[in-house]
């Protein structure tokens, strides 16, 4: 591997004699500080995903996505459609919130009360914006980690669309098609992806389980706006995804010992999300105000394994935005939300639980320093006032391009329904307190050609909420510590090619210095773009995993495991372009979870249409 890399960049810098132009690299993000700021003055780490670089790799999935972001771990236990879990600087998938189009995407019925990404797809996604770092004080209860804001696209005043059918590895065929349009006071943007796999063994191969496992999903997207005056838009959001995955099943005895098994076990899941959300724009755009309701529901049957199941979740939210710009040095956010969580099972277990929320930021601006300062206070039902607060602070050193940031934060994480209400559920359980705080420094060369960051990050959480297999219940561990450094280089030597570098160290450990499960100490990534001619792109991406303890069912050390990723497209005609990629190319055999399988080397080849 080493041999290969070097060999790419050598032949990256023979091709590459001529020095790319300037480019402007400080994209407008809203995810850090709810309000559109540019990234420079920006003091939490913000990773942009475009549009533009998922279709460059082919990428289907928005895990997939996700697994080459800084500071981000994904694993899944088994193929398309098994549960995904999301550790963000160490900290769990229910530390890590996710929006989609500022809906809280997430399954109140689930576990630790966070998100699943298994089912959604990459079809009619703009940008994903990834804030590491607790976000408490702007996004509640679900953001010590961090958040996860995908936001799809907007239709314009020209009408455009498109069709794709991708076929491969595992009997595998997607089709997507989507549609946009507008006018001077509306837009609205619609998509559709389905997808069938006869897919592989959820659980590994190579002990003895063969049958296949299948999948099948179907998204739907809508995102409409309409202008009703100079001052008034109304905004409305819809995705749905109804998926059914095949998966193999287990049990325990009575001394806890886990039997796996190769079982014809399906789990249906629809999931919804809406949100609708009126936007007011005041003081000739000094003020602006975003009254909004949303809604997630999740529903999943499960048959075919030793207990049927079936949970249902949903949360719902309305909340207040007010963007107040007092002059070029202040803008105020201030926010008011109330929201619900509600959970039942065919095994009876039910509850919810109601949460009132004020925060206050102010966001200031002094020449090259910028700096988001916030508090913000929660109201739990069965929790009472819990407070959390954050500095974000920002420098640009503007002739040097060197750029210094830093974040300090606390977070609240209340336990989820199932973690106070199922038949594991504890009552007597006290909600996850937590201080975060990064330093980081960025630094341009070559007219901002090379871009180097360094970050260096800590986390404390007390009263981490885990599962004793002892008591059967969920309890309060004494404190949960992970630190780490993430770095990344990006690097844009001339017109047709461009190359990002990305590395980073996690540890973690409990009060009784036990490493956390399945965070590797080490991870790096490596992509490169090529573009020989206007007509054609390829794309190679190298993902490095280092080995891990699995904890929890296992008390295996997984190994360290590299892929090689491969795509490439050709635009032949002016509106027809051939895909293709090879995931796995050396069909290398790991496991992200003990005792689940990987896919090896998968080919697919495709085709898409615009008009």
């Amino acid at each position: 591997m080493q041999k290969f890399l070097l060999t790419l960049c050598a032949v990256l810098a023979a091709v590459c004699s001529v020095q790319a132009e300037t480019l402007t690299l400080d994209p407008v993000v809203v995810t850090a500080t709810r309000t559109a700021t540019p990234l420079s003055q920006v003091g939490n780490s913000v990773t942009v995903v475009t549009a533009e670089e998922i279709e460059e790799k082919g990428q289907s999935k928005v895990i997939d996505v996700l697994r080459s972001v800084p500071g981000l771990n994904i694993t899944q236990t088994g193929g398309m459609g098994a549960s995904v879990a999301i550790y963000q600087r160490g900290t769990d998938t229910k530390h890590t919130l996710v929006l989609i189009d500022g809906i809280e995407f997430r399954d109140a019925s689930s576990t630790g009360g966070g998100a699943n990404l298994a089912n959604i797809s990459t079809d009619n996604v703009e940008r994903i914006e990834i804030v590491r770092g607790a976000q408490s004080v702007i996004y509640g209860s679900d953001a010590i980690g961090g958040v996860i804001n995908i936001i799809t696209k907007k239709g314009s005043s020209e009408p455009h669309g498109y069709a794709s059918i991708e076929r491969g590895a595992y009997q595998t065929t997607q089709t997507t098609a989507g549609i946009s349009g507008g006018s001077d006071k509306t837009h609205a943007s619609f998509s559709y992806s389905h997808i069938d796999s006869q897919g592989f063994s959820s659980y590994n191969e190579n002990d003895g389980f063969t049958e296949d496992d299948g999948y099948k999903n179907t998204n739907f997207s809508l995102n409409v706006g309409v202008d009703f005056s100079d001052t008034f838009t109304m905004n409305m959001n819809f995705r749905l995804a109804d998926s059914e995955y095949e998966f193999d099943s287990g049990y325990y005895d009575a001394f806890w010992n886990y039997t796996m098994a190769d079982t014809d076990a399906v789990t249906d899941s629809l999931e919804i999300a809406g949100r609708t959300e009126g936007v007011w724009s005041l003081l000739d755009g000094k003020w602006t105000v975003v009254l909004g309701a949303s809604a997630t529901d999740s529903n999943h049957t499960t048959t075919g394994t030793y207990d049927n199941y079936e949970y249902n979740g949903r949360v719902t939210k309305l909340d207040l935005q007010n963007t107040i710009k007092l002059n070029e040095r202040h803008t105020f956010l201030v926010g008011l939300e109330t929201e619900k969580e509600q959970y039942d099972t065919s095994f009876g277990d039910d509850g919810d639980v109601n949460n009132k929320a004020a925060f206050v930021q102010d966001q200031i601006f002094i020449n090259d320093f910028a700096v988001a300062l916030g508090i913000r206070l929660d109201n739990h039902e069965e929790f009472g006032t819990e407070t959390t607060w954050r500095i974000a602070p920002a420098y640009t050193i503007a002739g040097s391009g060197t750029k210094f940031k830093a974040s300090f934060a606390t977070g609240f994480k209340a336990p989820s329904l199932y973690q106070l209400y199922s038949y594991y559920g504890n009552t007597d359980l006290d909600p996850e307190t937590s201080t975060s705080v990064d330093f980081g420094i960025e630094q341009a060369f070559f007219d901002s050609s090379l871009i180097v960051g360094v970050t260096v990050f800590h986390n404390d959480i007390d009263d981490y909420i885990g599962y004793s297999f002892v008591t059967s219940q969920y309890y309060n561990i004494a404190e949960l510590t992970t630190k780490g450094i993430e770095t990344s280089v990006d690097f844009y030597p001339c017109d047709f090619a461009d190359l990002k570098l990305g590395y980073t160290y996690t540890d973690s450990e409990d009060g009784d210095g036990v490493r956390k499960a399945r965070i590797p100490l080490h991870k790096a990534t490596f992509d490169v773009n090529l573009y020989p001619i206007d007509e054609v792109l390829l794309n190679v991406g190298i993902l490095y995993v280092g080995e891990r303890y699995d904890g929890s069912y296992s008390d295996e050390t997984l190994g360290g495991y590299t892929l090689v990723n491969l795509s490439a497209s050709w635009q032949f005609v002016e509106n027809l372009k051939i895909t293709a990629r090879v995931d796995n190319l050396f069909d290398k055999q790991y496991e992200e979870v003990a005792g689940y399988g990987t896919a090896g080397a998968s080919a697919y080849l495709g085709l898409k249409a615009s008009f």
